[in-house]
């Protein structure tokens, strides 16, 4: 090889190691080349979260379907409640007839008798909110049956009654049962049976687990007869009252309440059940010179002592509970003059039925239009009071879901304390736990009787005994 092509091969050598070199020392053209090597992870990591999320998409998906369904469940189970009688109901109970889906229930009343005035217009409530409620589908896919007895107003046959109604006709529970001296008799035979006593028309309370009171008791009437006596001005009370628990109420109230007004108690009398000798008892009171009277008998016998007092030209104030008064019909002072009822007083255990509020004009509607058992009596306000006692056992009935067990009845009675049953015929229900809590009403009006109008007016709203 020549000199100079030795050169030129030396040049071009130095040329390419000089290339070589100048690309190592480049920053801006190496930093490429680690990010070409990395890129890549970037979406494969996107691709891990897509999945990630439309997975927990998934999982909150199948989560709110789940939730529907038994939100759909739950639903389908509360319809099958509502629409099966018994629904909830474990086992075979008295008065249960899941298969065709009634409930029988009771009452006996004195449809008989002396005391069938009432006792007529006390069964025709009944039978008016039975026939009503099963008009309108019943409860929670059940109707009801009534079963009732003419107990005569006499005990003995209450008591048969009761037995017969437990033993023959199975019933569930008796519902408005009158008669407050015979209703007491019964009592052994319902606490043996289990059967609950719903509303029975005035018995003093004795914290029984069977029995529910729906009215102020005769002892509070009685109070709050005295309270109204002190109103007025009177110094000087007597009562009269039967020898048994109805008398013994009476008794009870005046002890209890004069001495809250500082007033004398001048006279105690007796009468007996069913008697009509009450000429004794009304002169001894004339002889103490009272000035206000608190009775405790049958209507008979108060229309003999307003009619005895009215002769001897005795005119004290006199007031009864509403089941001896009748507050609001014709029981008591139909049987007497109408110059010796002129200003009769008595008890209000609900509204009166002349009332123009909306819930008194619609069982008024129902009862001219009614032509059953006790259509002609002359006690409407009798009807009024055994309707609104069915009314809120109807109330409660629903409240039951379905569980008809005693257990769950008398749980579910006894948590009223904390949401109460409101009929607006009534007192507020606020039943509770024994011992007391099944007193479920308190505080009572007064009403008076114008012989002229034979109409009688509230003078005393629904308030509760002073103390």
């Amino acid at each position: 090889m020549s000199k100079l092509l030795k050169v030129l091969a030396l040049l071009f050598a130095v040329a390419l190691v000089a290339a070589a070199c100048g690309n190592d020392d480049d920053d801006g053209g190496a930093a490429p080349a680690p990010a070409a090597t990395e890129a890549p992870a970037a979406p494969a990591e996107e691709d891990d979260m897509a999945e990630e999320d439309m997975a927990e998409e998934d999982d909150m998906a199948e989560e709110d379907m789940a939730e529907e369904d038994d939100m759909a469940e739950g639903d389908m189970a509360e319809e099958e409640m509502v629409d099966t009688c018994g629904a909830n109901t474990d086992g075979d109970v008295r008065g249960v007839d899941k298969e065709n889906g009634v409930i029988t229930i009771g009452s006996s009343q004195p449809f008989t008798g002396r005391a069938a005035v009432a006792g007529e217009g006390l069964i025709a409530g009944i039978i008016i909110a039975v026939d009503e409620v099963n008009a309108n589908g019943g409860i929670d896919g059940c109707t009801f049956e009534l079963v009732w007895e003419d107990d005569r107003f006499e005990i003995e046959q209450m008591v048969t009654n009761v037995r017969k109604m437990i033993e023959q006709d199975d019933v569930w529970g008796f519902v408005g049962t009158a008669g407050s001296q015979a209703i007491p008799s019964t009592y052994p035979d319902i606490e043996a049976a289990g059967t609950p006593l719903w509303g029975p028309v005035s018995p003093a309370d004795q914290d029984i687990q069977e029995v529910y009171l729906t009215n102020p008791t005769r002892t509070e009437q009685g109070r709050i007869c005295i309270d109204y006596f002190a109103e007025q001005g009177a110094t000087r009370v007597a009562a009269i009252g039967q020898d048994n628990e109805l008398g013994e109420e009476a008794f009870n109230a005046i002890d209890m309440q004069a001495p809250v007004h500082g007033m004398e108690i001048v006279a105690k009398e007796e009468v007996e059940v069913l008697s009509d000798a009450v000429a004794p008892a009304v002169l001894s009171v004339i002889d103490s010179g009272a000035d206000a009277v608190l009775t405790a008998l049958d209507g008979t016998q108060n229309g003999l002592v307003l009619d005895q007092f009215h002769e001897a030209g005795f005119d004290p104030l006199v007031c009864s509970d509403q089941g001896s008064a009748g507050a609001g019909g014709q029981t008591t002072v139909g049987l007497a003059v109408p110059e010796a009822a002129d200003g009769y007083l008595g008890g209000l255990q609900g509204a009166l039925p002349d009332s123009d509020m909306e819930f008194v004009q619609h069982w008024r509607e129902m009862w001219e239009a009614y032509d059953g058992p006790g259509a002609g009596s002359l006690a409407p306000n009798f009807s009024l009071q055994t309707y609104s006692i069915t009314r809120a056992f109807f109330e409660l009935w629903d409240r039951l879901d379905g569980d008809y067990s005693y257990e769950n009845f008398h749980a579910t009675a006894e948590a009223m304390a904390d949401d109460p049953i409101l009929i607006p015929a009534m007192p507020v229900l606020a039943c509770g736990p024994l011992p007391g809590g099944h007193g479920c009403a308190s505080g009572a009006g007064i009403a008076e009787y114008d012989a002229e109008t034979m109409s009688w007016t509230q003078v005393r709203e629904f308030l509760p005994p002073a103390s």
